[in-house]
């Protein structure tokens, strides 16, 4: 008795098994059509109609219309009752064509991805809010699309202002900056300075200082080294150049302000352009803009305690017309590139970039004495006799949205002319 039950339901697995193994697949797209060789059709029977449309040719062959795109059984008898079975896909059009298309249309979507899931497309990722109604409008154009992309939450950053200043300072005067350089480093390097490095102009304040809650609060940085206390909105580094600036021994180039978001680039250009032709991927020719001159790309990122990290990249290039090839001038290029961590208000330095011997470029390529910078620099004789440098400064300050610190200087300011009342200061020095 249990022989028989066994070989039963073995019996009854392989009829189950042969039934699901005819079952074949087919994958259509709208748009197509598509003919079945499967012998003399005699009847056809199709799941939903509204899906997939069916014809007998007068061959004996089956023809296939897709209609609409979803999944549908079909079902064929051939003469003698044989009847085969179709499990049938019908897609909204042909899906690699079309998801070439829909990511070539998204390319400028950064942060949308495309991908195919049993015949459908589907879109996720993040967009900012800005760019909505674009993507609304270009999604619109393929119907049948699934969306999971979702708005891009507005993160407000602090903002991060960069005081530049490009200058030529006499080498024997670096030191009265507050630069110490590491001697061993050849080429271009990049220092902190120090704001509090005492010289011959300024010293740090007193003990028994009528300012001393100013040091306190960091509104003052130190005193001169006659006695009389400096104070404003300018740092002591901006006061030491604006001295040595009246001794004749440092020259402003430029003053650039860049601002920027935390995690964003600050970027700063003092040069040119020059038409490279270069061929493309086709092998024809094209014209591609190359940057020349002095070129300064800051990335900072902030904390809420005010620590700022930046990754700072600097390059000084000119067209060298002493290497040609094909006709195209090479690009002689001096650069530095350092991460460094840093409060808000301290400086970094940059030296290295340019040396006296370039000045020489200037006799072969009189273009060169038109870039700002450069051409300012290489008409100084004190730079062209190897007795100053190019130093470039960098002050990140972090502004934030309401911030405190204009009432702060306010509220110093107006205790400061009190002061003056009792113990009188030189009227320039509170404006």
């Amino acid at each position: 008795m249990n022989i028989r039950k066994l070989a039963l339901a073995v019996l009854l697995l392989s009829f189950a098994f042969n039934a699901y193994a005819s079952i074949k697949t087919l994958r259509m797209h709208v748009g197509a059509v598509k003919t079945l060789s499967v012998g003399e059709v005699i009847r056809v029977a199709v799941g939903q109609e509204q899906i997939l449309g069916t014809s007998i040719l007068e061959n004996g062959e089956l023809l296939l219309i897709p209609k609409a795109p979803g999944n549908t059984d079909l079902h064929v008898w051939k003469r003698g009752e044989r009847k085969l079975t179709y499990r049938v896909t019908v897609t909204a059009a042909n899906m690699s064509t079309q998801l070439r298309t829909i990511k070539s249309v998204l390319s400028s979507f950064n942060n949308v991805s495309v991908r195919e899931l049993n015949g459908l497309i589907i879109l996720e990722g993040k967009i900012p809010p800005r760019k909505q109604d674009l993507y609304d409008q270009v999604i619109a154009a393929f119907p049948g699309i699934i969306s999971l992309v979702e708005p891009e939450e507005v993160v407000i950053k602090d903002m991060i202002k960069f005081q530049v200043q490009v200058l030529e300072v006499n080498k024997n005067y670096t030191k009265q900056l507050g630069i110490n350089w590491d001697k061993t480093i050849d080429g271009p390097a990049i220092a902190h300075v120090d704001n509090f490095n005492p010289n011959g102009v300024f010293v740090l304040g007193r003990e028994g200082n009528p300012f001393e809650e100013l040091y306190e609060d960091g509104i003052l940085n130190a005193t001169s080294s006659r006695g009389l206390t400096y104070t404003g909105i300018m740092t002591t580094m901006n006061s030491m150049i604006n001295l040595l600036r009246e001794d004749g021994v440092v020259r402003t180039l430029a003053e650039p302000s860049l601002s920027t978001r935390s995690g964003e680039v600050a970027s700063f250009h003092s040069g040119g352009e020059y038409p490279i032709a270069i061929l493309n991927e086709f092998g024809q020719p094209v014209v591609q803009m190359q940057d020349y001159g002095v070129i300064l790309d800051i990335e900072p990122l902030s904390d809420e305690n005010g620590n700022i990290v930046s990754k700072i990249s600097a390059e000084l290039s000119t067209i060298d017309f002493s290497t040609i090839v094909n006709d195209v001038p090479g690009i002689l290029k001096r650069n530095t590139e350092s991460v460094v961590n840093m409060k808000s208000g301290e400086t970094i330095a940059i030296s290295g970039l340019l040396q006296s011997s370039d000045s020489k470029a200037i006799e072969r390529l009189p273009i060169l004495g038109e870039i700002p910078i450069l051409g300012e620099l290489f008409t100084s004789r004190n730079f062209v006799e190897n007795r100053s440098e190019l130093i470039i400064l960098v002050t990140p300050t972090i502004v934030k949205p309401n911030a405190e610190i204009p009432e702060k200087l306010l509220r110093h300011m107006e205790s400061l002319r009190e002061l003056q009342k009792t113990n009188p200061i030189e009227d320039e020095l509170l404006e």
